[in-house]
């Protein structure tokens, strides 16, 4: 039988005979490499952009947090081996030192206050040593010129140039500490005058009654009032009045020793606390010693204003044993004293 596969003559003789299968089977070999490196080639581009829109959201980001860090309220430091190895323009700004100085620094305890040196150290070293630390607490730091201010501290543990450190976020906390002091200060002190209030006098009060009665001691509760005073807020107007409560204060307590307690409890009613006083006479001396300082005019707004006070005291025990007992007999002969003095001076209102 004549075999099927017989090449023509032709092809032989001229030298350019190739097996059917052997030439697609080639051609199918470079079409499959010639996708194969189409397709890595497009990949390669893919990965590329990839990789290039990574970087550049990489760089973005870097400058935004670089800016978020530089423009901070906040002081922002990095602290190694107990220096400073990174800062941020507040940081500087607070302290008031430039960057190099800071960096310069053998450690960061020049800018802590004496007071908080220790805790601060000890806080810094168990946090670079895994160990529990606060991560917020309340500190006292110093400035260049030596002023020292209150700040707010986080912390946490990190890893700076493959070595362990600790980032820091600072918050100089010195408005919010002052407004704190304000609003206690007013908590407890007469806006116009500074004299203590009721509270504080209910405290010393209690205190001293605690005091007496264990060490078998005796004290007075003085209680002042001001004749006339309406009738000078009326006439001359409530800043004149103002300003006389002010210095009749002012009068008032330098004749007073800095263990007594001197309130104002309301309008031109004032209760002194004389701690330590043995006897009605010390009493009596203090009260003429008021009344002498109250016989010269004050002067006001080109107004000279006369201004009498009457006084009552309570001592303890004889007068009572308890606050209410005590002021309400001092109440009760200053009231005793007013009608006197108004018996006297028939022209003066009563207060």
């Amino acid at each position: 039988m004549e075999n099927s596969t017989q090449v023509p003559a032709g092809l032989i003789e001229s030298g350019y005979y190739v097996s059917l299968p052997l030439f697609w089977g080639g051609a199918l070999v470079l079409v499959l490499l010639l996708l194969a490196w189409l397709w890595s080639f497009a990949r390669y581009r893919r990965g590329r952009q990839v990789q290039e829109t990574l970087l550049q959201e990489l760089r973005e980001g870097a400058d935004s947090f670089l800016y978020l860090v530089e423009t901070a309220h906040e002081g922002i430091a990095v602290v190694q081996n107990a220096r400073l190895v990174y800062l941020n323009p507040r940081m500087c700004e607070m302290s008031g030192y430039t960057e190099n100085e800071l960096k310069a620094l053998p450690s960061f305890l020049p800018l802590i206050h004496p007071s908080a040196q220790e805790e601060m150290m000890a806080n810094y070293q168990r946090r670079v040593a895994g160990k529990e630390a606060p991560q917020r607490y309340e500190s006292l730091f110093l400035r260049k010129d030596g002023t020292s201010y209150p700040i707010e501290l986080s912390g946490v543990a990190i890893v700076w140039g493959g070595q362990p450190a600790t980032l820091n976020l600072l918050t100089d906390i010195s408005a919010r500490k002052a407004a704190e002091t304000k609003v206690a200060y007013l908590a407890h002190h007469d806006s116009l005058t500074g004299l203590v209030n009721r509270l504080v006098l209910h405290d010393h009060i209690k205190q001293a009654l605690a005091l007496a009665e264990r060490n078998n001691d005796t004290f007075a509760v003085l209680f002042i009032d001001l004749d006339g005073f309406k009738q000078i807020n009326d006439t001359y107007g409530h800043e004149v009045g103002d300003i006389l409560l002010k210095q009749v204060t002012a009068r008032i307590k330098k004749q007073l020793r800095d263990t007594d307690t001197f309130a104002r409890i309301g309008g031109d009613e004032f209760v002194v606390l004389l701690a330590q006083t043995k006897n009605i006479y010390g009493v009596k001396q203090t009260m003429g010693r008021i009344e002498e300082v109250m016989v010269e005019p004050f002067h006001i707004n080109d107004y000279e204003l006369h201004c009498h006070v009457s006084q009552g005291a309570a001592l303890y025990p004889e007068d009572g044993t308890t606050e209410e007992q005590l002021l309400s007999q001092a109440d009760k002969k200053m009231y005793t004293n007013k009608c006197a003095y108004h018996a006297n001076h028939p022209s003066q209102s009563s207060a």
